[in-house]
């Protein structure tokens, strides 16, 4: 229920967000602004913006020169573009840009946000809870507004369940909480399908999952893709005797080496396979049982063709941290001649379903259509071939909230069911404690740089499994530990606590 009255809150603030601007057209000089975000150009994408610009001249006279920009050779030129000083008025952060939302903000890239939210960004505003705006502030200012997408961690297993369904197996009522729960499931799976279906024996049950987070703990992680200085999570501890204010090596744990020898025993079991490299044939025939997804929100009846049905179950916590919220979003250029008009665009891009929609599937009547129920639908549009779409950026992260767009049912499901379940879950995840923390490697750039180096030499082979037994898998990680802590682990997890207490302290 508080979920649902959540929701509904929300939808209201966007709504009034919007509605001071109508008509409010006439009132207001004309202004032309540039926007750069990370998005292939298509080839009606001239005809998307004027048609936008209409839209956006009848709601605040405004129009947009959209740039769709994508390549790094792009990006290198847009950094160059920004220390030149010149003005580039609304531009993307995030993995499709390569511009990185913290080092941008502090070398004075970005406008400070605070001010114009509260006066022409309501609706913005309340697109996130305050804990979300306090980490997304560098230095006491908001540079960025985050996309509203899938943001948090949500771990699913999806499963074949025609074979399920035949072989009884209860997906339901397994408890789903990191790589331990799925070993049962997994060997249940095997042993009924083996018996029933000798001649699938030779096929893994469950697909290849080579990440050790998210997808087998969850972990507040300040690295990207290295482990070895992390913290628990409130409520979640997958380090046992560690509280969330410490930072720990994942590596040097018990619970690593219990991971890593189960991932051993059960590719050598032939739960998972050794190598998966030119087989993706096997998804389609009906042999695998499972997939752990992430970031799915609604799984379609034949993700994986016609020979069986899938289903999907989602793990039993969501959680989130501050690259969920860094990762992809909008941002205004510090040197905007009319950052006021900026953030009357971003409102109206991320409270207006009619713009969100248009951004990405373009003009009514041409790039989509309405079937007999009134659905939206690309049957008998220029975006109906797959492989010849006149103008089409699904999902599109850097062009603002998504959970507002109109889709057809072929993309999120009955209803809009995707979009819907993507802000439940979002309202479901935990928040790592020190969301908005970042930590400065300037002090251990050096170590940083040689434990990165280890962690590629030996993370690869334990989280694929792919050792020889249970005592090799020992002896690799007590070498993978003894080749951290002689390159600098202990340092650098000392710089990490110290900054992170400092960070605690301050706030």
């Amino acid at each position: 229920m508080f979920r649902k009255l959540t929701t509904l809150l929300l939808v209201l603030a966007m709504m009034l967000a919007v509605l001071p601007m109508t008509g409010m057209a006439e009132d207001l000089p004309p202004v032309e602004l540039d926007w750069y975000f990370g998005q292939t150009e298509m080839p009606d994408s001239a005809l998307v913006n004027e048609a936008i610009n209409e839209y956006l001249t009848e709601k605040i006279n405004t129009k947009v020169n959209l740039h769709f920009w994508a390549g790094t050779e792009n990006w290198d030129r847009m950094r160059t573009m920004i220390s030149a000083g010149q003005d580039v008025g609304i531009i993307g952060f995030g993995s499709q840009t390569q511009l990185d939302y913290v080092s941008e903000s502090q070398r004075g890239a970005y406008y400070p946000l605070n001010d114009l939210m509260e006066e022409y960004g309501q609706g913005i505003k309340a697109l996130f809870n305050q804990g979300i705006w306090d980490a997304m502030a560098i230095d006491g200012n908001i540079y960025g507004i985050p996309t509203l997408k899938d943001n948090g961690y949500f771990i699913s297993l999806i499963y074949n369940d025609t074979m399920a369904q035949e072989l009884g197996i209860d997906v339901e009522n397994f408890e789903f909480n990191g790589f331990r729960d799925l070993e049962a499931l997994a060997r249940e799976a095997k042993e009924k399908r083996d018996a029933a279906h000798p001649e699938w024996a030779e096929y893994p049950i469950l697909w290849s999952v080579d990440r050790i987070h998210p997808y087998n703990f969850a972990i507040e992680n300040f690295l990207n893709d290295s482990f070895y200085a992390v913290c628990n999570l409130p409520g979640i501890p997958n380090i046992a005797g560690v509280d969330t204010e410490t930072v720990t090596n994942l590596y040097d744990t018990p619970e690593f080496l219990e991971y890593a020898i189960q991932k051993q025993k059960l590719v050598e079991d032939g739960i998972y396979a050794y190598d998966y490299t030119d087989r993706t044939e096997w998804q389609y025939t009906g042999a695998i049982f499972g997939w752990v997804g992430w970031g799915y929100t609604y799984m379609e009846k034949n993700m994986f063709g016609p020979n069986f049905e899938t289903k999907m179950r989602m793990f039993d916590n969501m959680w989130t941290d501050t690259n969920n919220f860094y990762s992809a979003g909008t941002a205004i250029s510090s040197k905007c001649a009319n950052p006021e008009r900026a953030m009357m665009v971003l409102n109206l891009v991320n409270t207006d379903p009619k713009l969100a929609t248009m951004l990405r599937f373009g003009i009514e009547g041409k790039h989509y259509m309405r079937d007999a129920e009134g659905k939206m639908t690309f049957a008998g549009s220029s975006n109906e071939d797959p492989g010849n779409r006149a103008y089409y950026h699904w999902y599109a992260a850097p062009l603002g909230n998504l959970t507002i767009v109109e889709a057809p049912e072929t993309l999120t499901g009955p209803d809009g069911i995707m979009l819907k379940n993507m802000i439940e879950y979002n309202n479901s995840c935990i928040q790592a404690a020190h969301l908005g923390f970042v930590f400065d490697i300037s002090n251990v750039k050096t170590e940083v740089a040689a434990l990165a180096s280890v962690e590629a030499e030996y993370q690869s082979d334990l989280a694929l499994g792919q050792l020889s037994s249970e005592d090799e898998v020992r002896e690799i990680v007590a070498e993978f530990n003894d080749k951290l802590k002689a390159n600098g682990v202990d340092k650098v997890i000392a710089e990490m606590q110290a900054q992170l207490d400092a960070w605690k302290a301050a706030r």
